[in-house]
């Protein structure tokens, strides 16, 4: 899980990041932005699925459930 806003990266290049060191990781990205142009190209860049905020922890859980599966 990542934060989609962070202070030296952004989640975006979190995202490429980790999945150019591992294809197969799960990332959920956190964010209370309704950007949907950068959250649909986070999806695109590979992450699972992303969570707005202020987010409820059943749907967190759900989140990581389906990432799982997937």
């Amino acid at each position: 899980m990542t934060d989609l806003a962070m202070p030296n990266k952004d989640g975006l290049q979190v995202v490429k990041e980790v999945l150019a060191i591992d294809p197969k990781a799960k990332i959920i990205v956190i964010t209370a932005s309704d950007d949907k142009k950068i959250i649909q190209e986070c999806i695109d860049s590979g992450a699972s699925s992303h969570i707005p905020k202020p987010f409820i922890f059943k749907d967190v859980l759900a989140s990581i459930v389906k990432a799982m599966e997937n």
